[in-house]
């Protein structure tokens, strides 16, 4: 049996700190893996999410590396009556992990998911890390990729960076979207529905046309009739562990990048009637660099010309600096040429490499934990990352050559951010519609909003980075993007912000309830709310909407989806002799399980 040296908290130079577990995984007398070895087991080991706002410890902790091993286990588990939950790298901030006394399955090894620095641990050989790319159909029905789009089945263990050195060494497809990070596991995005950003895209959940997963049996099912994958394709582990999902990607395109660093009150133009409503500070700011009303006036129609011909849309905003960093591009489909001539992007050394980005997160991480650092105010914490983050970003001038990347590569333009831990909360607006079209002032409302709250706090609850991505909406039914694409929905602001592990966690907790309270505030030109949702994998637990519990808050955001969901997550879970008790029993969430089944 494992052993593991327990976490303790022990004073250093009047700080605490927390040690790094060693922990011992030894093979199993009970469950094998596939090969007939002993699945690799570690007992009592505490768990911490990334973000180390969750803990909890686990009856076990296990790393699983072939499908049968999986089965084997899960079957073990039904026999104890022991509820299983995976988790990877825990890039998750609300509590959709398991609990005391649970089992934990890891699809890869704890060196590699867990500790920081993060290193790729190429010794690691799992069924559950396969890509194959030879899928002509899925389903009974032989459904094909469509023109210009291929299927490709990963293992849900495989990691973003190793999708990312796939497809640059193929160089034959992509997806068209994923989230920035490359620690991150293809099972742990598909889960709580994740999302890239532009306007032409939904969530990578929308991407799947096929799920396998093992049941609370310890057998393997296969969903891949669209109707249910609407379920299953995003249903947070509640049905099984997922061992691979089949998704369909785009033949490989070429990003044309032009980053830039823009002035705040140009990048987003604040609408005409926020003019007044800006803070002391801005207006300082825009005096003394000479915005005039024409200025801003152009930058609201290069705003929307930008949001409506340019393929990927992105923001990032941080703290008190004068310029914003605007990410977005367009793209077109990668030549024989391109392939032989476009080079891996970032490159991975030179001082803004990816070796250097994973460095520069791993010095961040130390210096909040630095107790000088620590002595400094919020707003000089604030200031500085701010001022050493843009210092650190491309930017590609009016007259400049674009940057050529392959779309796998632009989709993680930025490493190392696993090195460096923050806080997250984040929500997804419904865009109203403006006279039957798209009300850009409503986008730039939302932006405005969150920096006009970053600044009435002098304490700085922000230490990191206001974003802003531009979706289209989603047709999984728990996607807080869901219902966004309709006869008077636009797509979906997806709005973020994001600090330091060492902000104090009452002025970040009443910062959360702050921004919550105006970004589920707004209204279309009807006055009716347009339904803002939480991402469900950031920070929402606690917060309090409308004088209720968000609990109830989101029952009533998704009540025109939760009877679909749970008719066809019953019809799913009681497949081949399984029920819904068991199902939950033994995948269940204590959060998500209160808000999808109990009134």
């Amino acid at each position: 049996m494992g052993k593991i040296e327990q976490y303790t908290k022990e004073k250093e130079k009047g700080r605490d700190y927390i040690k790094v577990p060693k922990p011992v995984f030894s093979p199993s007398f009970i469950v094998k893996e596939g090969d007939g070895k002993g699945a690799l087991e570690c007992p009592g080991l505490k768990f911490n999410n990334w973000g180390y706002n969750v803990s909890n410890t686990p009856l076990s902790t296990w790393q699983i590396r072939t499908r049968k091993g999986v089965q084997n286990l899960v079957a073990w588990a039904a026999k104890e009556g022991r509820r299983v939950r995976v988790a990877g790298f825990r890039h998750s901030w609300s509590n959709i992990f398991g609990a005391n006394k649970d089992i934990v399955i890891m699809l890869g090894s704890y060196n590699s998911l867990v500790n920081l620095p993060y290193k790729q641990d190429n010794s690691w050989k799992s069924d559950l890390n396969k890509i194959d790319d030879d899928v002509s159909s899925v389903g009974p029905q032989k459904r094909a990729p469509e023109t210009g789009h291929a299927f490709v089945r990963v293992g849900a263990g495989v990691i973003n960076e190793d999708f990312r050195q796939w497809c640059f060494s193929t160089k034959k497809y992509c997806l068209p979207l994923n989230v920035i990070m490359v620690e991150v596991t293809f099972g742990g995005t598909n889960a709580p529905v994740c999302h890239g950003a532009g306007f032409g895209t939904k969530t990578l959940s929308d991407l799947v046309v096929e799920v396998e997963y093992v049941d609370a049996q310890g057998n393997i099912q296969v969903v891949n009739d669209p109707e249910e994958l609407k379920v299953a394709s995003g249903c947070f582990g509640l049905l099984g562990v997922v061992i691979s999902i089949t998704l369909q990607v785009e033949d490989m395109q070429v990003a044309e990048l032009r980053p830039s660093k823009t002035h705040m009150l140009l990048a987003v133009p604040p609408p005409v009637d926020y003019m007044d409503r800006l803070p002391e500070e801005v207006k300082k700011i825009m005096k003394a660099d000479k915005i005039t009303n024409d200025k801003l006036a152009k930058a609201r129609d290069d705003f929307k010309i930008r949001c409506e011909t340019d393929y990927y849309l992105e923001w990032f905003w941080f703290p008190y600096q004068t310029n914003c960093w605007v990410n977005t591009w367009n793209r077109h489909p990668a030549t024989a040429a391109d392939k032989v001539q476009i080079k891996t992007y970032p490159e991975t050394g030179g001082i803004n490499g990816a070796n250097a980005q994973a460095l520069e997160g791993t010095i961040a991480n130390h210096i909040v934990n630095w107790p000088i650092f620590k002595m400094a105010s919020g707003y000089r914490q604030a200031w500085f990352f701010g001022l050493t983050s843009m210092a650190a970003l491309p930017n590609v001038k009016p007259d400049g050559q674009s940057i050529n990347a392959l779309q796998s590569d632009a989709l993680h333009f930025r490493r190392g951010i696993q090195n460096f831990r923050v806080r997250d909360t984040e929500w997804e607006i419904p865009i109203p519609g403006k006279q039957g079209k798209r009300d850009y002032e409503f986008i730039q409302r939302a932006w405005w909003d969150g920096i006009i709250a970053m600044y009435e706090d002098k304490n700085a609850p922000v230490r990191i980075a206001l974003e802003m991505r531009l979706t289209g909406g989603s047709d999984v039914l728990l996607a807080p993007q869901h219902g966004n694409d309709t006869a008077d929905r636009f797509g979906t602001v997806s709005i973020e912000v994001l600090t330091t592990t060492t902000t104090d966690p009452e002025l970040w907790k009443d910062f959360k309830q702050k921004i919550a309270n105006t970004w589920t505030s707004y209204e279309d030109e009807k006055g009716v709310r347009v339904n803002a949702r939480p991402h469900w994998a950031k920070e929402w637990e606690g917060i309090n909407i409308n004088g209720q519990p968000i609990e109830n808050y989101l029952r009533t955001a998704y009540q025109d989806v939760l009877p679909q969901f749970r008719e066809i997550f019953t019809r799913l879970a009681t497949r081949d002799g399984n029920t819904l008790e068991t199902t939950r029993a033994r995948f269940g969430n204590e959060l998500m399980s209160r808000f999808l089944f109990d009134n």
